[in-house]
């Protein structure tokens, strides 16, 4: 059972209804239960709560389960039944086409198939023009009179089903049957430039490449401040010789999660990450009047630094994003426990890291080891190891604070106050994020009250 272990994480029932999702989104991803009333009953049994959380909630932990068990290949098989659905659309493009369900929103998992629907008052038509294409396909008639369903038992190995609805039916939005709100649906065109822009060029082996870190060298003789006994070059040697320990002792100082650190844990990227984390210092310290040293910024110069080197290498846009994201954020891991630091502040770095939290953690214990000077303790070190552990947990669990569910989507804003502009709607929803894990709201209702506050603040517009 998933209790609650740890000062760091939220206590209300928004935390405690996450735990039940996760549990039941597990039992329906392994087919144990069919049905998300029956799993989520079963899984609060489990977390012993009566708190029950909406199908949204359980969905949403769907998709994270399934993009963790399936890792490479869940994106493959989406971009794969897209393409089908693409090719599926195109031949249905008069009758105005939409992807629908889990191929256009991502939530797929194994079994998942492609759901469509069209608009064509003659549903003959619709079959006509799939028969050459599909001949096995079957024409299923509803017992309500306003849709029919075309099956299609193999597109592209996936299996298919075309739902027809009259034309003038067109312009109306269908509620979702799991989250009950606005249904999210894709246009041919929508669906094309989602394909484009997962599309990534291929370029060199930079795992392979040799690493010359020649900006290295002016780390040397960069003295620091008292919670270093090392020079910048000296102590970037020392973080690097922390995460070649925890490598080549494969994780054994993390017993509960050694097994997945093994598996999910990326050497290369750490190591590099390792290298580049403090890059920026040279270029960025000062001096009080007291003569205390600083190094204001140098996170963000660390990462342009880091960035020039992917470039140099040749990484991949992936690889690149997420050394230059491990470098611009090495620093929140290390500064959230002494300055305890809101949830929210500890989500932002599920959400900026996303798979690569791990390495994340790893560098800021690394970081944190490899500085020894008069001004740090060891109750310090000691916090930041149990910090670590949290992050881990939240990872691995799927915690809270790795991915909630907020209770207030686009489309309901755009429902309740009408167009608004895309930034708009962004910075809204980041608003109520943050505000959500933090537990200032946990209803749909109280989310949309507090959009509608900021849509009266001209900083949220």
């Amino acid at each position: 059972m998933n209790k609650r272990g740890s000062h760091w994480e939220p206590a209300h029932r928004a935390s405690v209804r996450h735990r039940v999702a996760v549990e039941a989104a597990r039992l329906l991803y392994h087919r144990e239960y069919r049905e998300y009333f029956q799993a989520k009953r079963v899984a609060a049994k489990r977390q012993g709560t009566i708190h029950l959380p909406s199908n949204r909630e359980i969905h949403e932990q769907l998709l994270h389960i399934a993009r963790r068990m399936e890792g490479e290949e869940h994106a493959l098989r989406l971009e794969s039944m897209r393409r089908c659905a693409l090719e599926l659309m195109e031949r249905l493009g008069e009758w105005q086409p939409r992807v629908i369900g889990s191929t256009w929103t991502g939530h797929i998992r194994q079994g998942s198939d492609i759901d469509i629907n069209c608009y064509c008052d003659d549903v003959e038509l619709v079959v006509e023009a799939l028969a050459e294409w599909a001949p096995e396909l079957i024409l299923v008639r509803a017992k309500e009179a306003e849709y029919q369903h075309v099956r299609l038992a193999d597109v592209g190995g996936y299996a298919c089903e075309v739902t027809v609805y009259d034309w003038e039916n067109r312009f109306e939005q269908p509620r979702c049957g799991i989250t009950g709100g606005p249904m999210r649906r894709g246009t041919l065109a929508e669906l094309r430039a989602l394909l484009v822009r997962t599309q990534e060029p291929e370029t060199g082996d930079w795992r392979t490449a040799h690493w010359q870190f020649s900006a290295l060298e002016d780390c040397r003789e960069v003295l620091q401040n008292g919670y270093h006994h090392l020079d910048v070059y000296d102590h970037t040697m020392a973080v690097v010789a922390g995460v070649e320990a925890m490598i080549g002792d494969g994780f054994a100082r993390f017993p509960n999660w050694q097994a997945e650190l093994k598996e999910s844990i990326d050497p290369d990227l750490l190591r590099l990450a390792a290298y580049c984390h403090d890059l920026g210092k040279p270029a960025t310290q000062s001096f009080t009047r007291e003569g205390r040293i600083r190094f204001l910024g140098h996170e963000e110069v660390s990462a342009q630094r880091a960035t020039e080197i992917a470039y140099q290498l040749r990484l991949a846009g992936a690889e690149r994003g997420e050394l230059v994201a491990l470098v611009a954020q090495h620093m929140e891991p290390v500064m959230i426990p002494s300055e305890n630091g809101l949830p929210s502040r500890i989500h932002a770095l599920f959400r900026k890291l996303g798979k690569r939290l791990p390495e994340l953690a790893l560098l800021s214990l690394a970081d944190v080891e490899a500085c020894r000077g008069p001004l740090q303790s060891q109750m310090r070190l000691e916090e930041q190891k149990e910090f670590v552990d949290f992050l881990l947990d939240q990872y691995f669990l799927q915690g809270f604070l790795d991915n909630p569910c907020l209770p207030v989507s686009r489309e309901e804003l755009l429902e309740q106050f009408g167009a608004l502009e895309e930034r708009t709607i962004r910075r809204i929803l980041q608003a109520l994020l943050d505000d959500f894990v933090d537990g200032e709201f946990e209803s749909q209702e109280e989310g949309l009250s507090l959009a509608s506050e900021y849509l009266a603040d001209p900083r949220h517009r």
